[in-house]
């Protein structure tokens, strides 16, 4: 009996050690809890604020290659829109679509001279436009007059030309070109055009064969000019969710999903600072090839610029890209103060949330 009673004694002091032993190692070694890496409060004060932008269609944050948030609103969702495009977003992606025709050898130099692409397209071409670079225009820098950002703007008489290319080449030289940035969507519709005599296709089918395709994009309307020439500076029509796979890319240098679209020297040229955009705009302070440059607590970062409200923010060092889109169509009278809302709403709250 004695010998039953001290065996039993032996079974519950070992239990009890076993037991303290586990209590003492969950101690030592606790489970493993990853620290929140932003701050979701911030995120969600996001969302209020846009929602009470009139007109707003999206908020997509996409954080380490993944969206981890994205509210739609005024019956719109990820899907483009035929008929709403994102503006000046155009240019940015314009701006890919050079770095792969320079990758494929349809273009030599961003110090190429436009002449030998435009000349061909009518009677007489100014030497003096002739003679400017496709770096000058990427950079904003061609030289010629033009009034886009402050008003008035002269975008309407540019578009309701009876022919948007003789406008351009019309306009008198009011800078050396290559050392002012004057923002224009007329420098932005002749890369488009040089890109089409250069690769022998329309920016747009170029962008379905080399851009879209690839990337799993379905084919997307981009508005033309009275020429065929799809339109350099606005016009295409995309949704939230291929602005966000494009700022990834762009993120990811030129890869997406394993796949080269285009050539990490040119993502890291064109979204160089080549230029100061002389503090035209709030936050956006320089400018790369068609990519707005800025800088928040820090933190270097490329933005595609819309009217209206269309972005595509890429913050490299956090792994971080934001898109919003906007109802700008019928809104002309608050556009301006929805971009400014819709822009310290993602600098403020959305980047914020991540420093």
């Amino acid at each position: 009996m004695k010998s039953k009673i001290k065996y039993f004694i032996i079974i519950i002091f070992v239990a009890l050690f076993c037991i303290s032993c586990s209590k003492d190692n969950s101690i030592i070694n606790p489970p493993n809890v990853e620290t929140p890496k932003y701050d979701s409060t911030k995120i969600a004060e996001a969302y209020q604020l846009i929602s009470q932008v009139q007109g707003i269609r999206s908020l997509v944050i996409s954080f380490e290659s993944k969206i981890i948030s994205e509210e739609y609103y005024n019956n719109t969702g990820p899907n483009p829109d035929s008929i709403l495009d994102v503006r000046s977003v155009t240019k940015s992606i314009l701006s890919t679509l050079v770095g792969i025709a320079f990758d494929k050898g349809y273009l030599d130099s961003p110090n190429q001279p436009i002449y030998e692409f435009i000349e061909p397209l009518v009677d007489t071409l100014n030497p003096e436009m002739g003679a400017i670079t496709i770096r000058q225009l990427l950079t904003m820098t061609a030289g010629f007059d033009w009034h886009e950002i402050a008003e008035p703007s002269e975008f309407p008489q540019f578009v309701y030309a009876p022919d948007q290319l003789l406008y351009i080449l019309g306009k008198p030289f009011i800078y050396t070109p290559g050392t002012v940035f004057d923002y224009s969507d007329g420098a932005a519709h002749l890369m488009s055009v040089v890109l089409a005599e250069a690769t022998g296709m329309s920016a747009s089918e170029f962008a379905r064969i080399n851009l879209f395709e690839p990337m799993g994009i379905d084919e997307r309307f981009w508005y033309e000019d009275n020429r065929g020439y799809n339109y350099g500076g606005v016009g295409l029509c995309i949704g939230p969710h291929d602005m966000i796979n494009i700022g990834q890319m762009i993120l990811q240098k030129g890869e997406y999903n394993g796949e080269r679209i285009v050539s990490e020297n040119w993502i890291n040229d064109a979204t160089s600072i080549h230029i100061s955009a002389n503090n035209l705009l709030p936050y956006l302070t320089d400018y790369g090839y068609y990519w707005w440059k800025g800088s928040k607590n820090g933190y270097d970062f490329s933005m595609a610029n819309g009217y209206g409200g269309q972005f595509i923010l890429i913050v490299p060092d956090l792994e971080l890209v934001v898109v919003t889109t906007c109802e700008f169509r019928g809104l002309s009278q608050i556009s301006g103060q929805n971009w400014s809302s819709i822009i310290n709403i993602i600098m403020n709250n959305v980047m914020s949330a991540f420093i």
